[in-house]
């Protein structure tokens, strides 16, 4: 799919404040790195692999902090990258008015002239800036994920 006809919708007008939300995923923890339009500096946190409530907590506090801060509406864009869980949490983050986008976990850039460590610290704080690159409207710095319907992926699953 032509990654620039996703990231137009996720290009900011100026007076948009946007709340960036980064999500590592495992069956174990999920790490959640934010930016804070009201903060200059990202937040890391750690949760129980699959605790949405806790999840849609952090991002609702640290909207509704934004917002009292900035007295202005913040939006919240998220991503995370395609894995063997599917679309679920997808769809879920969407019906909770959040825009997301699943990113192609092959196309992400690294540096292949630095040693790279491999840790989901690092990992969420990579999706971080490819998210608001995205945002920023850098249309090749990754691929994003077409999601296919909830039929549509039910097909797909071979028992």
């Amino acid at each position: 799919m032509n990654t620039a006809t996703i990231a137009q919708p996720f290009i900011a007008e100026a007076q948009t404040a946007t709340l960036f939300v980064a999500l590592e995923l495992s069956k174990a923890t999920w790490l959640v790195a934010l930016h804070a339009p009201d903060r200059d500096k990202l937040s890391q946190h750690r949760l129980a692999g699959g605790d949405v409530e806790a999840l849609f907590g952090l991002i609702d506090k640290t909207r509704a902090r934004a917002e009292a801060q900035l007295g202005k509406p913040v939006r919240v864009v998220s991503c995370y990258e395609a894995g063997h869980d599917g679309f679920w949490l997808h769809r879920l983050l969407r019906e909770h008015g959040i825009e997301n986008v699943v990113l192609d976990a092959s196309s992400l850039l690294v540096d292949r002239r630095a040693r790279r460590a491999k840790t989901d610290r690092l990992d969420v704080v990579g999706l971080l800036r490819t998210l608001m690159a995205l945002a920023r409207g850098e249309r090749q710095v990754c691929r994003v994920v077409h999601v296919p319907s909830r039929e549509e992926e039910d097909l797909r699953i071979v028992v």
